[in-house]
């Protein structure tokens, strides 16, 4: 539960300046650690928690009342014994575990091309890539299930996109709005800038002027065009 912090203002003498500084209880940061620990300290008795941090039966159950604000050693001990998050003890805020924090997004061996275009293979190998949870769902707005990684290759994006970059992709086409999409165009995967106009037709443009802008008509036949993810995030090689 997120808690509003109410902010005091006090206001200092001092020989030079008058400095004002927010004060904030620390009581209002910590709200709810209580059922926190309750939560972590599970079926184990009170004593048998306070015994394995280190401290009084006593002190604990004043922590887990609320009635005294845990130190932050006692915390610091608690995070490394249970392995749980410090900051989600404290604040309530993120994941109880840190290794709950991050997600496995699937890199795919191959290459949006930002060129001419790339056959996809029927198969291509895969290596999972760690990526902090949070950040996918708050930062950038999508679900981590639906996130792949993938590689430009050309340099018909440039210079938006380079040769080597690495993209993340949302498979997430329920809002489609203009923007960087990777496509499959007969067979082959590029990644294009997409413009939705009327009647079913898009325009696809490279943002490097000496490729030419194309018009395809999703409505007519024997049009191999699908839009495979939409591009909401690049990572450039750490020697660009």
């Amino acid at each position: 539960m997120e808690t509003n912090v109410d902010t005091q203002v006090e206001i200092t003498e001092t020989s030079e300046e008058t400095k004002i500084e927010p004060k904030i209880e620390a009581a209002e940061l910590s709200a709810g650690i209580g059922d926190r620990l309750l939560q972590i300290r599970g079926k184990r008795t009170q004593q048998e928690f306070a015994d394995s941090i280190g401290i009084s039966k006593t002190t604990y159950h004043r922590y887990e009342r609320e009635e005294r604000i845990v130190d932050v050693e006692v915390i610091a001990r608690i995070c490394e014994k249970y392995q749980f998050d410090y900051t989600w003890v404290i604040t309530g805020k993120g994941s109880p575990h840190e290794f709950d924090r991050y997600v496995s997004i699937p890199q795919y061996d191959i290459a949006a091309s930002a060129g001419m275009g790339a056959f996809v293979e029927d198969h291509p190998e895969v290596e999972m890539v760690l990526i902090d949870r949070i950040w996918l769902t708050m930062r950038l707005s999508v679900e981590p299930q639906d996130v792949s990684m993938i590689n430009v290759c050309g340099d018909s994006m440039s210079p938006t996109l380079g040769h080597g970059d690495v993209l993340l992709v949302t498979s997430d086409l329920s809002k489609l709005r203009d923007g960087i999409y990777v496509v499959r165009y007969d067979g082959m995967l590029q990644v294009k800038r997409l413009q939705f106009q009327p009647r079913s037709k898009v325009r696809v443009t490279s943002d490097n002027p000496m490729y030419r802008p194309y018009v395809v008509n999703l409505e007519q036949e024997g049009i191999e065009f699908k839009v495979v993810g939409k591009v909401i995030y690049t990572i450039k090689p750490s020697n660009s």
